[in-house]
């Protein structure tokens, strides 16, 4: 029941879902929620009823001992919050489950379901502007106003352990690239803990792709933005696309100089939650859903990232896992 789990319990109820149990070690749930059932331990829950569906919103480093239970238990419709592990071992892990499990699991990047990201695919596709050429994204913000109401420096993305770091917390931006221009051959990095902030994980990092069609791109991530920025150019062979979340629009540009926009202000936050947890309980055919094998594409992307930086060498993707 942290920030992203009683988001997602306050969707379910809005959309009429009511018959919820949650897991919380306090074994306590605030008021707002204490019609629903409440258990201090995963395996109470699950050796008390037959369940639909289950989320699960744990702690990064948790997930692969959560989903085993699931599996376990044989639940048919699993949610699994980004991102799906932390390192290497658990990528194999999860790897070794696609052609085994006959569980649908679905990875939670919301972010396909944001307008404007969805709109950035039409025009990529349509080749509005032409073929893509280069795409750089940007992400940053201050991690201390992240969640206001919790210590920061003793939250999961303070911790190594627990699956944090700027480039696991921020992995929404290695997924809508890949989303977007497909997989990656190659990778090089380099990031920094900058001591700015009381944490044991990397603050900022930049990343440079290459990927199989032949685009190159570039990722910058940090925790230190004043203000948060989350945007994307996509440079085309006949003009430009511009994507900038925290204003709602999309741009864009032909080499006649001839623009156009998208505008999606009104268009809140939430209703990107809300919609990825209606598709993955009443519509599994949404293309928008990430499904188990896409999902792990963003999170070796951040592995392989994090093995260039520690070894200051260019990565083969092919070869990461040899």
């Amino acid at each position: 029941m942290g920030s992203i789990g009683t988001r997602h319990v306050k969707n379910l109820i809005s959309l009429g879902y009511h018959n919820i149990s949650i897991v919380s070690r306090s074994g306590t749930l605030p008021e707002e929620f204490n019609q629903l059932k409440v258990f201090k331990t995963l395996d109470a829950a699950l050796s008390s009823n037959t369940f639909d569906a289950a989320i699960i919103c744990t702690p990064t480093a948790q997930h692969i001992e959560d989903l085993k239970k699931l599996l376990q238990y044989n639940i048919q419709n699993i949610y699994l919050e980004k991102p799906a592990g932390h390192n290497k071992e658990a990528l194999q892990y999860f790897q070794s489950l696609i052609n085994k499990t006959q569980s649908s699991i679905i990875v939670g990047f919301d972010l396909h379901f944001d307008l404007g990201l969805l709109k950035v695919k039409e025009l990529i596709h349509e080749e509005i502007v032409g073929k893509p050429v280069s795409i750089n994204a940007t992400v940053g913000q201050y991690l201390p106003d992240w969640r206001p109401h919790e210590d920061y420096a003793k939250g999961m993305s303070a911790s190594i352990a627990k699956g944090g770091g700027v480039m696991l917390d921020l992995i929404h931006e290695f997924d809508y690239l890949y989303w977007l221009m497909g997989t990656v051959d190659s990778i090089a990095a380099q990031y920094v803990h900058s001591g700015s902030l009381k944490i044991e994980t990397e603050d900022v990092a930049e990343v440079l792709l290459k990927f199989n069609n032949g685009v190159i791109g570039t990722i910058h991530l940090d925790y230190l933005q004043p203000t948060l920025v989350r945007n994307c150019t996509i440079t085309c062979t006949a003009g430009t696309i511009f994507w900038d979340m925290t204003l709602s629009e999309v741009k864009w540009i032909n080499t006649k100089k001839e623009t156009d926009q998208f505008s999606y202000k009104g268009f809140e936050r939430n209703e990107r939650f809300k919609q990825i947890i209606q598709s993955f309980l009443e519509d599994k055919n949404d293309t928008r859903l990430t499904s188990l094998e896409a999902g792990l594409e963003s999170l070796k992307m951040v592995l392989v990232a994090k093995h260039s930086s520690e070894n200051n060498v260019f990565v083969n993707m092919k070869t990461f896992n040899n």
